[in-house]
C-alpha cells in the first residue's frame, strides 16, 4: 500500500473560514466521535474545490478535516488538523454522536466530532444509473429503495490507515464512537448509506470481533426480520409501512434513544445487544 496524505488543501485558520482553532471544554477539549460521510463527487480534486484550500467553493459554509479518494493514486488530502475543528455536520442536526438527542450547539458534529469525506458519487438518481456492482440499501426511513456505489478496496485500505492514524492521536474514540452523517441529520442527510463500516472499524482496531451492526439492516425486509425476533408482529412483508414505522419508533423510545423512525448506527447497535 503506497499512497500520500496532501496538505495543500489546507484550510487557513482565517475569518470567514468553516474552521475553529482548537476543540471546546465541552468535550473536555477534545473530540469524541468520528462522522463518516460520502462527497457526491466523482474524484478527490472535486471534493477539494468544495471544501479544501484557502477559496474552496463552500467557503465559510462547510468543510471536513479529510478527503479520502478512490484510489492510491488519488491519496488523502487534509483540509484541517485534527487538533482543530471542522464544520462538516451541524446544518439540521437533531441527534448527538452517542444517539441522544443534540440539545444545543455544544452538541453539534462540528464542535464534538472528526469528519471525514470518503469520495463516492452516492446513489442512483435521475441522470446517475446505477453501474453493475452497486449495493443495495435502503434509506434510513426505509421509504426509498436506493442503489449505492461501493467504496473500492484501496479507499477501504486507506480508511483504515487514516483511522488508525487518528485513534494514536485520540485513543478514547473506540469503534461505538463512529457513526454516519445520516445518524446526526436523520430526515436531512442520507450519507454514508451502505458504508462498510464493519470492514474498516475491524481494519482500524485490528479486532475482527467487532460486530457488523450495519450490513445485516440494510434493506427494509432485514430490519424487518429484526423487529420480529424483538416481538413486533409485522409480517413477512418486505416494505416499510406504517407498522414498522411504530415498532421502530417504540424500540427508539424503550432503548432512551431519539423517536424518529429512522434507522440509524444506534439502532444498530442496540439491537445487536438484544439478537446478536
Amino acid at each position: 500500500m503506497s499512497f500520500s496524505t496532501s496538505d495543500r488543501f489546507l484550510i487557513p485558520m482565517t475569518e470567514g473560514s468553516a474552521v475553529d482553532r482548537g476543540w471546546t471544554a465541552a468535550t473536555d477539549f477534545k473530540p469524541v466521535a468520528i462522522t463518516w460521510h460520502w462527497s457526491g463527487t466523482g474524484t478527490l480534486a472535486e471534493c477539494s474545490r468544495l471544501l479544501g484550500g484557502r477559496e474552496p467553493l463552500r467557503k465559510g459554509f462547510a468543510s471536513a478535516h479529510y478527503g479520502v479518494g478512490r484510489s492510491y493514486r488519488e491519496g488523502i488530502d487534509r483540509y484541517v488538523a485534527i487538533d482543530n475543528r471542522s464544520w462538516h455536520a451541524g446544518k439540521n442536526q437533531t441527534v448527538r454522536w452517542d444517539g441522544g438527542l443534540c440539545r444545543d450547539i455544544s452538541d453539534k458534529g462540528h464542535r464534538t466530532s472528526i469528519g471525514i469525506e470518503t469520495i463516492n458519487l452516492g446513489y442512483a438518481q435521475p441522470g446517475l444509473p446505477a453501474e453493475p456492482g452497486w449495493s443495495r440499501a435502503d434509506s434510513p426511513h426505509g421509504r426509498w429503495q436506493m442503489r449505492i456505489q461501493p467504496w473500492t478496496e484501496e479507499q477501504i485500505q486507506m480508511m483504515i490507515a487514516l483511522g488508525r492514524e487518528i485513534v494514536s492521536r485520540w485513543p478514547h474514540i473506540e469503534p461505538r464512537d463512529h457513526h454516519g452523517h445520516h445518524d446526526l441529520c436523520p430526515g436531512y442527510k442520507v450519507d454514508p448509506v451502505g458504508f462498510p463500516f464493519a470492514r474498516v472499524l475491524r481494519g482500524i482496531y485490528d479486532d475482527p470481533g467487532i460486530p457488523d451492526v450495519w450490513t445485516p439492516y440494510w434493506t427494509a425486509r432485514q430490519r424487518r426480520t429484526a423487529l420480529c425476533k424483538l416481538g413486533f408482529d409485522l409480517g413477512d412483508g418486505g416494505l416499510w409501512d406504517a407498522a414498522c414505522d411504530r415498532a421502530l419508533r417504540s424500540l427508539q423510545a424503550s432503548e432512551g434513544l431519539v423517536v424518529n423512525g429512522n434507522w440509524s448506527t444506534f439502532v444498530g447497535w442496540k439491537i445487536h445487544r438484544v439478537v446478536g
